[in-house]
C-alpha cells in the first residue's frame, strides 16, 4: 500500500480515520483519470486529508484495514465485467471492510452494474426517467431490438463510456446494415430528441435548446450534486469532440471572432455553460436515486433537459473524467480553472463527510 498525501503527519492522521482507495494494479485496467487533478488540489488545500488517504493496487496481497474508516474503489466500470481479476479482490476487500463495519464508497457489485443495458433495467424498475436500452448478444438481435423501442436508436458498446464507434439507427434498413459489421456486445438506446420536443413545445426558436441538441453532467456524491458542464451541438449524440465549444476552440473560428464575427453564439454558449454551472438544479432528487438504485454513491451523471424542465437520463459513469482546468475546451472564457478547483474541492468535501463523524475532523 502506498500512502497518498505527503504535507501531513502521523499525529494528523490520528490512529483510525484512514482512507484506503483501490485502484488497478499496473497492466489490469486504466489508471485513474481524475486522479491526479483531484489529489494534487488535495495536498494543497487539504493536506490532512490528504494525508489520510492510502491507495492498494488489485494484484497486490490484500491490504491491511487496521486503522482505515472508509474504503473508496476507484476502479473501472463495469468492474465485474472488464476486470474480473480485480472485481474478485475488489470483493474480498469489502467483505472484509463491511465485516469491520468500515464504510465503502462505489462497492464493487455496484461498479458492475453501468454496463448500458444492465444501468437501463435497474432504472426502469426504480422508475428513473432514462432512455431505454436492449442488449445485444448477437446479430440477429438487432433488427427485432430496434423494432422493439420504437424509434431511432444509438448503437454502441454494452460496456463502454467513449464515444467513439457509436451510430444512430434511425430505420430497421440501418439496423440490418449496422447488424452485419456488430461488434459485441453491444447495446441498442431508444433516442428522444430533445430538440424536437423544445420545437414542439413552441419555445423561442432563438434559444440553443431549440437550434441545437445538448447535454448536461452533474456530479453526484452520494445526497450531494454538483453541475458540471452543458455542451450543445448539431448532431445528436452530443459530446465534447461535436460539440459547439469544441468547434469554437479552432483557430479559425478564434480568428473570426477577433475580427467581431460571428460572436453572438460563441456567446450565448459560453453564457449557457457558465450559468448551468453555477446552478441549484432542481432535479436533484432524481440524480441521487438514480446513482443510488445502481448500488453507486459516486458518479457523473450525462443527462437532457425536457422542455418542462426535467431530466432524461442517458448514463452513469463512476470513473469520469475531470480534465486540469488550463486543459479544458475554451478555459479562459468558461473559467475553467475555477470551475475545476471549485468541483474538486466540492468533492473533497464530500469525501470528508463520508468518513465517520467521529473521526472526520
Amino acid at each position: 500500500m502506498t500512502r497518498i498525501g505527503t504535507n501531513g503527519t502521523e499525529m494528523a492522521t490520528g490512529a483510525l480515520g484512514n482512507i484506503l482507495v483501490v485502484t488497478h494494479g499496473p497492466g489490469r485496467g486504466r489508471s485513474v483519470p481524475t486522479g491526479n487533478v483531484f489529489l494534487t488540489r488535495l495536498r494543497a488545500t487539504d493536506p490532512e486529508l490528504a494525508f489520510r488517504i492510502i491507495r492498494h493496487s488489485t494484484g497486490s496481497p490484500l491490504p491491511s484495514l487496521q486503522g482505515v474508516s472508509l474504503v473508496v474503489f476507484w476502479l473501472g466500470d463495469p468492474l465485474r465485467q472488464k476486470y474480473p481479476g480485480c472485481y474478485a479482490q475488489a470483493v474480498e476487500i469489502a467483505e472484509a471492510a463491511s465485516g469491520r463495519g468500515i464504510a465503502l464508497i462505489n462497492p464493487p457489485q455496484g461498479l458492475s452494474n453501468t454496463s448500458k443495458a444492465c444501468q437501463s433495467g435497474i432504472w426502469t424498475e426504480a422508475g428513473i426517467p432514462s432512455a431505454q436500452a436492449r442488449f445485444i448478444s448477437s446479430a440477429s438481435d438487432l433488427p427485432q431490438a430496434f423494432a422493439s423501442l420504437g424509434g431511432p436508436c444509438i448503437l454502441r458498446g454494452d460496456e463502454t463510456h467513449a464515444e467513439h464507434s457509436v451510430m444512430v439507427l434511425k430505420s430497421r434498413s440501418d439496423a440490418e446494415l449496422a447488424a452485419r459489421s456488430l461488434q459485441l456486445p453491444a447495446a441498442l438506446i431508444r433516442v428522444h430528441d430533445i430538440r424536437a420536443q423544445y420545437r414542439a413545445a413552441g419555445t423561442d426558436p432563438s434559444s440553443l435548446y431549440v437550434r441545437f441538441h445538448h447535454k448536461a453532467r452533474a456530479f453526484v456524491f452520494r445526497g450531494e450534486v454538483k453541475a458540471s458542464h452543458l455542451f450543445f451541438s448539431r448532431e445528436m449524440i452530443v459530446g465534447l469532440s461535436n460539440s459547439l465549444l469544441a468547434r469554437e476552440a479552432r483557430l479559425r473560428r478564434r480568428m473570426l471572432r477577433q475580427l467581431g464575427l460571428r460572436r453572438t453564439l460563441f456567446e450565448d454558449i459560453i453564457a449557457e455553460d457558465i450559468a448551468f454551472f453555477s446552478s441549484s438544479l432542481p432535479y436533484k432528487d432524481v440524480l441521487v436515486r438514480a446513482v443510488a438504485a445502481l448500488g453507486l454513491d459516486v458518479a457523473a451523471v450525462d443527462y437532457s433537459i425536457r422542455p418542462d424542465g426535467t431530466p432524461i437520463l442517458w448514463e452513469a459513469n463512476p470513473y469520469f473524467w475531470l480534465p486540469r482546468g488550463e486543459a479544458s475546451v475554451l478555459s479562459e472564457e468558461r473559467k475553467a480553472v475555477i470551475r475545476v478547483n471549485a468541483s474538486v474541492d466540492w468533492m473533497a468535501g464530500c469525501l470528508r463527510a463520508a468518513l465517520p463523524e467521529r473521526l472526520a475532523s
